[in-house]
């Protein structure tokens, strides 16, 4: 991942963890996700929970296992593995901040025997060959410019048999200028160089070994957060622009809540979706 943009993802996250703390995540979930609403959803925490369910079960998560989490945030999907599973997780990010706060609430919720948290690059780690039986990335995977290169080093890390998903933003079809601009402003204030096509990731993971590849379109599932993010973020929009002016908070600032408004239309007009990618590495 180039120097510049590992810079503007930790500005992102830096300048944003107050907001995720207080209008999105609880001390419960520590999620930093979407979240998935079923029919049987009734709240926010829910269906935050309810997307760790879905990683639990594509990845098939024993006590035995060794889990990478690609993009960790402040840990919520780590350590809720390490107390649903008991199996030890590695959580791994580029964000220092976010990686302090990890290893303070794993500490907290007693499950720092289990889980660990450590500064690094995805897409070039330090771990050895075949280090892990499962991995994992929960929309994290949106903010590298080489995404060929994530899955690349995803499949030398997995042991042979091991289990690969992510869960993330994709780019569909833009239509028209509104989809366009939606596109780049939704990119630009959430610190993503791009978003790849369906067709594109399947590429990569085909090249790079994997086998079993599966995609599932999961946007009607994640529409109803879609939109708390866009209603939060319309009702933000002009305390930002205020703080702004008096240059208390930054340009980049303003860009990403207007980003978090432009989201929801990106998906809901079919533009983008949300979706998730299963994966196998079956042969050494």
């Amino acid at each position: 991942m180039k120097k510049d943009h590992k810079s503007k993802i930790t500005r992102y996250y830096n300048d944003s963890q107050i907001l995720y703390r207080f209008f999105w995540m609880n001390k419960r979930n520590l999620a930093m996700h979407y979240g998935l609403w079923d029919k049987d959803t009734k709240s926010k925490h829910e269906a935050l929970i309810n997307e760790n369910e879905y990683i639990g079960r594509d990845l098939d998560i024993k006590d035995s296992d060794i889990v990478l989490d690609a993009g960790c945030g402040v840990g919520g999907t780590s350590i809720w593995i390490a107390e649903k599973y008991g199996a030890k997780v590695v959580g791994i990010n580029i964000v220092e901040k976010q990686i302090k706060l990890a290893n303070k609430y794993a500490k907290e919720r007693k499950a720092d025997n289990l889980v660990s948290f450590e500064l690094g690059d995805y897409c070039k780690t330090n771990f050895p060959n075949e280090s892990f039986d499962k991995i994992f990335a929960l929309e994290s995977v949106c903010h590298t410019d080489d995404k060929d290169a994530f899955v690349k080093e995803a499949y030398r890390l997995l042991k042979p048999g091991g289990k690969f998903c992510i869960y993330d933003y994709f780019i569909n079809k833009l239509n028209n200028e509104t989809d366009k601009q939606n596109y780049e402003t939704f990119c630009n204030g959430w610190a993503m160089s791009n978003l790849a096509k369906q067709t594109e990731f399947e590429k990569f993971l085909s090249k790079n070994g994997f086998k079993n590849i599966r995609f599932s379109d999961l946007t009607s599932k994640a529409l109803e957060s879609s939109k708390r993010i866009r209603n939060a973020s319309n009702a933000w929009l002009w305390v930002d622009k205020t703080l702004n002016f008096f240059k208390i908070v930054s340009d980049e600032n303003v860009i990403s809540t207007k980003a978090s408004v432009v989201q929801y239309d990106f998906f809901k007009d079919g533009a983008g979706y949300y979706g998730s990618f299963y994966a196998e590495k079956t042969e050494g």
